[in-house]
């Protein structure tokens, strides 16, 4: 077997697995999947896109083989020559059983790569064996698999769940070796959560777009949480104006120029050397951003850019990845602050995209997505317009600026990254969906605002699509972009 393979599973397809597979631990079961995949030069990423439950009497399962009648194979197969996805198995072991394959699964796999070739070709066939076992954190749901390309089969080395710490990875079906005990520093912790909850954060990887003002604070809430590894993007540098929010950050690195990612690395290491913190200089969705942050467990956005949200509900989507997106504003009139607002928004696959929740300005997009050259040609002929009188294109128009400070920033990356810890941890989970604080307004001015995806929105039919949805990404690399550098 070649480079490993990372699997994603979104709330939705895992919880259809577990109704149809695990409801009955003595026999095996299985059913079809379809999943989305990029590859990255880091390996194959699977998404799981869907579940195609078995018809009656299409499957039969004793206590160590599965049968599947060969009628509803030849559906599953003519089903796939009507669409681009890869196509999977999943079948179960019995409770307690390692998810080990057998002589008979590798019969079947076998037989199974031969027959799907002629109707989705090119196509990695991807085989996974779940098992509910004891781990050494307590009740897991072991996963192994393969993953056959090209012809070649490739183990599954990660999964990655959302929200579900308790399913995890058995590489090649054997069980992965114990988690580290928790050091002292994170001693509060685990004595509020458990031990587990550091081993389980330890295992994680979190991305964080945008490593200034509310990014540059969520961070050392992880590393200190122990988060094993972080991915931290931003294409900035640090200036004058930031010092006042950018956590770690010194009057030194202005005068050095010192990129937003380089802070972060340097302040973590000063108090958390074990974490890994991976720095790219570049921006969301250029490909090796996306080959980057498809590897989290989690996703933070933490720009006040509208493209920058947009990208990152997108590959939150296409990838099945949890996420959050943090902003922060103030309000105000005739030199009174009326208003400090934090706004946290949950984008889980299978929630509504930003334009279906009217948070996108389109206006903002095409402006942020302008070349500086282009930005100074528009503001010149707006100016123009006013001198003649008229009304100038929305578009030519200065982008607005954010107001905000540091106490806000800062409030909206921590609870984003204590919220981060629930969801890894599985120890709590935020119940909002869209909230909003008012910081100085009666009992904080909290509010949720549930909303829903707008009829026919591409949102709502590309969950785990990944690549092969790529064509309908909201936001495309605009050519003047400068190169993706990742720091050594």
């Amino acid at each position: 077997m070649s480079a490993g393979v990372l699997v994603r599973l979104a709330a939705p397809e895992l919880d259809a697995l577990e109704r149809l597979l695990l409801a009955d631990d003595a026999r095996e079961s299985a059913a079809f999947v379809r999943l989305g995949w990029r590859e990255t030069p880091q390996g194959l990423v699977l998404a799981l896109a869907g579940v195609d439950p078995p018809p009656e009497g299409a499957v039969v399962g004793t206590a160590d083989a599965v049968r599947i009648d060969g009628r509803w194979l030849r559906d599953v197969a003519l089903a796939a020559e009507e669409h681009p996805l890869a196509v999977g198995l999943v079948h179960t072991h019995p409770g307690g059983a390692d998810p080990r394959p057998s002589a008979a699964d590798d019969e079947l796999d076998d037989y199974l790569v031969g027959y799907l070739a002629d109707f989705a070709p090119g196509r990695p066939f991807a085989s996974l064996i779940l098992s509910r076992v004891t781990g050494d954190t307590g009740p897991e749901i072991a996963v192994s698999g393969r993953v056959c390309v090209g012809g070649s089969w490739r183990p599954v080395t990660r999964v990655a769940a959302g929200r579900r710490p308790d399913i995890v990875c058995w590489p090649e079906g054997r069980r992965p070796p114990p988690a580290p005990m928790p050091p002292e520093r994170v001693a509060r912790l685990t004595s509020a959560f458990g031990r587990e909850a550091y081993q389980r954060l330890q295992r994680a990887t979190v991305a964080l777009v945008g490593a200034g003002a509310t990014g540059s604070s969520a961070i050392p809430i992880l590393a200190r949480a122990g988060v094993g590894r972080l991915i931290v993007v931003d294409a900035d540098h640090a200036s004058d104006s930031n010092l006042e929010r950018l956590h770690g950050s010194v009057p030194q690195d202005v005068v050095d120029r010192v990129p937003k990612v380089a802070i972060a690395r340097r302040h973590v290491a000063a108090f958390a050397p074990d974490v890994v913190v991976e720095a790219y200089i570049g921006k969301l969705p250029q490909p090796e951003i996306v080959d980057a942050v498809v590897r989290a467990d989690l996703l933070l956005g933490c720009t006040d850019q509208h493209a920058s949200r947009l990208a990152v509900a997108d590959v939150a989507r296409r990838f099945a990845i949890p996420a959050i997106d943090i902003g922060g504003l103030i309000e105000g009139a005739d030199g009174v602050v009326t208003g400090q607002l934090v706004q946290l928004v949950r984008f889980l696959p299978d929630d509504p995209c930003p334009r279906c929740r009217g948070m996108i300005s389109e206006v903002r997009v095409a402006q942020e997505l302008m070349s500086p050259a282009d930005r100074l040609s528009a503001q010149a002929q707006a100016e123009a317009a006013r001198a003649r009188g008229e009304r100038p294109d929305p578009i030519a128009t200065a982008i607005p600026q954010i107001d905000t400070v540091s106490w806000i920033t800062t409030t909206g990356g921590t609870l984003a990254a204590g919220f981060a810890v629930g969801w890894l941890t599985g120890r709590f989970d935020p119940r909002f969906e869209r909230l909003q604080l008012d910081l100085v307004s009666d009992c904080l001015g909290a509010v949720d605002r549930p909303q829903r995806a707008r009829p026919g929105c591409v949102c709502t039919r590309t969950r785990g699509f990944a690549d092969q949805a790529a064509d309908t990404a909201p936001v495309v690399p605009p050519p003047h972009w400068a190169p993706v550098r990742s720091l050594p």
